[in-house]
């Protein structure tokens, strides 16, 4: 399974060649991660920042962009789990247009789970390795350029 919504792109996220500014796409995944905490595991990323004093700051990421994005396009963002460490998780994110399911752009996001008080490394908890497996997302199956 991967969680997906929505997005319009926007004027203010174009640059002046007409196409996406590409650190804007890398905003849209944060984005779409804060709203998966939100949405489907109904547990708010600023609740697991401030109250369970947990985060998955990125410590590397990997985007790659297939075609272009422009004013106006209606978009799709897609998350999925791509790989569970012991303290670490990597992301995985790509966006489509229309019906489309050849990717405009992907995007690998390794994690690391760390205490916010301390901001050092944690173990994932088994209550959120145990959510975050609806979400795993074989190799072979993360959508690849065109």
């Amino acid at each position: 399974m991967t969680f997906s919504q929505p997005l319009r792109y926007r004027f203010g996220d174009i640059d002046d060649a007409g196409i996406a500014y590409y650190p804007k796409l890398l905003h849209c995944f944060h984005c779409a991660f804060e709203d998966w905490w939100s949405d489907a595991l109904r547990h708010p990323y600023p609740r697991l920042l401030h109250d369970d004093k947990l985060g998955f700051p990125a410590v590397k990421l990997e985007a790659e962009f297939f075609a272009p994005i422009r004013y106006g396009d209606d978009l799709t963002v897609h998350l999925a789990v791509l790989r569970m460490g012991g303290s670490s998780v990597e992301f995985g994110f790509w966006i489509t247009k229309d019906q489309d399911p050849k990717p405009r752009c992907r995007a690998r996001v390794l994690t690391a789970t760390v205490d916010m008080a301390t901001l050092k490394g944690v173990p994932l908890p088994e209550v959120w390795r145990q959510k975050f497996a609806a979400y795993a997302l074989r190799e072979e199956d993360f959508p690849r350029g065109r």
